[in-house]
């Protein structure tokens, strides 16, 4: 399966490496292809609009061959329930899937 990663922290004095390895980890494990990472540095509140990564990632989405999008935690993916839920949404009705990095 091909999966793209997501990792994002809030403030420049935070730092996504820790997210990133975990996820690598967690994708090897599972024998999942990464093929590409999407990193960005940006509260978690702001909406979906403001957030280039994310545009980007379900830009590249929709464009590619991607089954799974790979996230630390749902907080990472956004602080607003309404947002995060509308992202499971956009996403699952193209058969792309959000697991987080505990997956299964």
């Amino acid at each position: 399966m091909n999966v793209v990663i997501y990792a994002r922290v809030s403030t420049i004095t935070q730092d996504y490496d820790r997210q990133l390895s975990e996820l690598r980890k967690n994708a090897a494990r599972m024998q999942h292809n990464v093929v590409r990472e999407f990193v960005e540095v940006i509260s978690g509140a702001k909406k979906v609009n403001e957030r280039e990564a994310i545009s980007e990632l379900f830009t590249y989405c929709d464009d590619n061959h991607v089954d799974i999008v790979l996230i630390s935690e749902c907080s990472r993916l956004s602080r607003r329930a309404v947002d995060f839920l509308k992202m499971v949404e956009y996403l699952n009705e193209r058969n792309k899937h959000i697991y987080p990095s505990e997956w299964p």
